[in-house]
């Protein structure tokens, strides 16, 4: 009777050894394609997300403009205009004023391009010259370099930049329209992501959304101001001293302006090297010009213009954008800010309610 259960069940350790030694190993074929594929699957992965992170990157610059935005086509609204209405002009006032100093700069860039290629080797030469002993150290390691351009390499630069210019230029427009279509559709996008929110907390959250909504937005028009003056002091300074492309410099400072922090300060190094061509009293008097200038922007400027926005401390800026600069580049520190706001907000109204409370 046991015998027989033992035999129908399979338990006898006979029988249990007998099929571990019938079992045969995994074919060595099989596994190599079975990890073959897996590979495959990881790298086709990896590269889908390499490709969707330029896509998210500009949908996240056009939903940072529509959020930028947003205050002044309130202000509209107010008056009285429909919100597509209100949107459409806000985002057409400051596509053309930022675009305009572009046009002012390519419009100089093209009709003085030639001259400047004529003149690279002369301004190289004045610039190591003003420099003493330094430029002469300078223009022996740079002369076997220069010497080795030949017109294929020239070629190949000018075709690479125009790839680059062509693909610059796409992702702009793509994000100027989508942050129209944000800037008209962010009410019902936020009504639609609160439906995802229970109930109970709903009115809660909405408070929240819209009080991060409005310190993003203010900051953004309050960092976009400064930039431009930084950019219109940097236009008129140089053209005053007689430095070379002062409208070109002033946009390029305008929009290295936006990264908080460190972007003017990357602006103005640049303008003190292109001001060396000039003369050294010019660069010199350039940099106490851009050490003045910060100055002023970080205690007389920003806290004026900060007042009608939102106070973050220089505590938690810097790491920020140094940061965000250091995962995602020149994206991350333009985000770092905002993201910054974010938490504050969350930790002031979130996190402090729950550890007064316990």
């Amino acid at each position: 009777m046991d015998t027989t259960g033992a035999v129908e069940v399979g338990g006898t350790p006979e029988a249990s050894q007998a099929e571990v030694t019938i079992r045969r190993p995994r074919s060595v074929i099989a596994f190599a394609a079975w990890f073959a594929v897996g590979v495959g699957v990881a790298y086709l992965g990896f590269v889908i997300i390499e490709r969707l992170r330029t896509v998210v990157l500009l949908v996240a610059f056009a939903l940072l403009i529509g959020v930028t935005l947003d205050p002044l086509v309130q202000f509209l609204q107010r008056r009285g205009l429909a919100r597509p209405v209100a949107a459409f002009l806000t985002w057409l006032a400051v596509v053309t004023l930022l675009t305009a100093p572009f046009f002012l700069a390519a419009d100089a860039a093209t009709s003085q391009l030639p001259s400047l290629i004529k003149q690279v080797p002369e301004l190289i030469k004045n610039a190591e010259g003003h420099l003493g002993s330094l430029g002469a150290k300078l223009a022996t390691s740079t002369s076997s370099s220069t010497s080795s351009l030949n017109p294929t390499k020239l070629l190949n630069y000018v075709l690479t930049s125009g790839a680059l210019l062509f693909e610059g230029v796409t992702d702009v427009a793509v994000v100027a329209f989508l942050s129209l279509y944000f800037a008209i559709e962010l009410p019902r996008m936020r009504d639609v992501a609160m439906k995802a929110i229970p109930m109970s907390r709903r009115a809660r959250v909405g408070i929240l959304v819209d009080d991060l909504l409005g310190q993003v937005g203010r900051y953004m028009l309050s960092t976009v101001l400064i930039a431009l003056l930084c950019g219109a002091g940097t236009a008129i300074w140089a053209a005053c001293w007689g430095i070379p492309y002062a409208v070109l410099l002033g946009a390029l400072v305008s929009v290295l302006a936006l990264v908080p922090v460190l972007g003017s300060t990357i602006g103005g190094i640049i303008v003190t090297l292109v001001s060396l061509t000039v003369s050294l009293p010019t660069a010199i008097a350039t940099l106490a010009f851009y050490i003045g200038y910060r100055m002023a922007e970080d205690y007389l400027i920003q806290p004026r213009v900060m007042r009608y926005s939102v106070e973050l401390p220089g505590v938690i800026t810097v790491p920020s954008v140094i940061l965000g600069g250091a995962i995602l580049g020149i994206p991350g520190a333009l985000f770092a800010v905002p993201v910054a706001l974010g938490l504050r907000v969350l930790v002031r109204e979130v996190i402090f309610p729950i550890t007064d409370h316990s």
